[in-house]
């Protein structure tokens, strides 16, 4: 079954002659698990191609704004749990736990093996679905086993907590990238936190689509409108921003990160701090999925993981599982 698969140098996954998933090769068709920038990468060759685009209809929608796509370009929006044939392969979508319109992909060969490719994915067997497999890739991120966060089930809470505490001494300013950021300002709502928000036109346009497929956001406006202007008098609001673009000197900075396993929150400097909130499942949770999931043969996407070598050696040495590093 390891005959049809290939994990290609930019991290795509290659399932027989037709099918690529988050890379670029000649596929007639290309599935695209979300919008972050490593899984739509050399999409402009893609299309330049004509392959035909597939992703859940959010993902679509937000390509458009992101990526410019063509009028009447072959996009092909699924549902999850929509099961699609392309050749002799029946394919379907299954909801991630990562940002809005995220999804992983599930795939049956004709002799009824079952593919899956994970992409990313955090909260395994409770928001992330865990799909019974006989060959799992997996991208792991969080591949050593030292990258653990022990406060991964709390870290939303302490994210509110700390913008409400910040929000007393005046604005905030919050770092993410796209969809983080929409996941974030959801979030924030569900804790009862009521400032308005501030977003630059990318976003705002992100979350304008959103709120098609029903997410809630509360009160926003677009950055540098006179809307805008007036709320940032009254030093209570929280302006959003991509991640390394710091819009100003005033208020306190939030950056959001993965990147950070002894603490929920460190301070960066007198004004800014990281927060360890991360879209992606830690070594433990790679290892829940890959346990519960019952894969006979386990790859790990290399160009996607940090430490591949070393959890693939986890799994051989510790779990007995048949795991290999491609490419």
């Amino acid at each position: 079954m390891l005959s049809l698969l290939k994990i290609l140098v930019d991290g795509g996954v290659k399932v027989g002659n037709n099918l690529v998933i988050d890379g670029f090769d000649n596929s007639l068709f290309r599935v695209i698990t979300h919008i972050h920038s490593d899984h739509v990468i050399s999409l402009d060759r893609s299309i330049s191609i004509g392959s035909n685009l597939m992703g859940t209809a959010l993902t679509i929608e937000w390509l458009k704004v992101l990526k410019s796509l063509p009028n009447n370009y072959k996009l092909i929006p699924l549902n999850y749990e929509q099961k699609v044939k392309i050749n002799d392969m029946k394919l379907e979508l299954v909801k991630t736990c990562h940002i809005p319109g995220s999804s992983q992909v599930k795939i049956e060969l004709s002799d009824g093996v079952i593919l899956t490719y994970t992409s990313d994915f955090k909260k395994p067997g409770t928001e992330t679905p865990i799909i019974e497999s006989d060959v799992v890739i997996i991208d792991a991120v969080y591949g050593r086993p030292g990258y653990v966060r022990e406060f991964d089930e709390y870290i939303e809470e302490v994210l509110a907590d700390f913008i409400k505490q910040l929000l007393s001494e005046g604005p905030v300013y919050i770092y993410g990238f796209y969809g983080k950021i929409q996941e974030v300002m959801t979030l924030l709502r569900d804790y009862g936190i009521e400032a308005p928000y501030i977003v630059p036109l990318k976003h705002y346009r992100l979350c304008r689509i959103a709120e098609k497929f029903g997410l809630h956001f509360g009160d926003y406006v677009l950055a540098g409108t006179d809307e805008a202007l007036d709320i940032m008098k009254d030093d209570w609001y929280i302006y959003f921003s991509h991640i390394g673009r710091k819009i100003s000197s005033l208020g306190n900075h939030v950056i959001l990160s993965g990147w950070e396993f002894n603490k929920p929150f460190r301070r960066i400097n007198s004004r800014s701090w990281l927060v360890a909130f991360s879209d992606h499942a830690d070594f433990k949770g790679l290892i829940k999925y890959v346990v519960e999931s019952n894969a006979k043969i386990v790859v790990i996407n290399k160009p996607r993981s940090t430490g591949a070598e070393e959890f693939a050696r986890y799994l051989r040495n510790k779990l007995n599982i048949n795991a290999y590093v491609y490419p």
